[in-house]
């Protein structure tokens, strides 16, 4: 019987391709795209709509996260639409998402303290 996978400890985490990952994560646009697409794929006009941006700047950002194998294209005759090259990156960004809401909520705590939480004490 095989041994039941363990999540990996962070030493272990590929450094070089997780800090490529956060800076691709870290600019709004990309990220407003990456969200976009989380809800399905999408063409380039669309995208244009979901960040208020250019063809050209969202070809650009698109552009990087295929380079990055966060998105993948396929095509319906003329048009390309871009996907989530696979659910990893949605559940990448449901994680992000709900820490920036429990980090907020965290914020918005007034007049209480907060003490810094160690490994497995923090419930959210």
């Amino acid at each position: 019987m095989p041994k039941p996978m363990r999540p990996e400890p962070p030493s272990a985490i590929p450094l070089a391709r997780a800090v490529k990952l956060a800076r691709l994560l870290g600019n709004p646009v990309r990220l407003r795209i990456l969200l976009a697409l989380r809800e399905g794929p999408r063409c380039v006009h669309d995208l244009m709509e979901a960040t208020g941006r250019s063809q050209a700047n969202v070809s650009q950002h698109l552009m990087v996260l295929r380079a990055a194998d966060l998105v993948r294209t396929t095509k319906d005759g003329t048009r390309v639409i871009y996907h989530l090259r696979c659910r990893r990156v949605a559940h990448l960004l449901d994680a992000l998402a709900d820490t920036a809401a429990a980090l907020d909520a965290l914020d918005s705590m007034d007049g209480m303290s907060r003490k810094p939480c160690g490994p497995r004490k923090c419930d959210w």
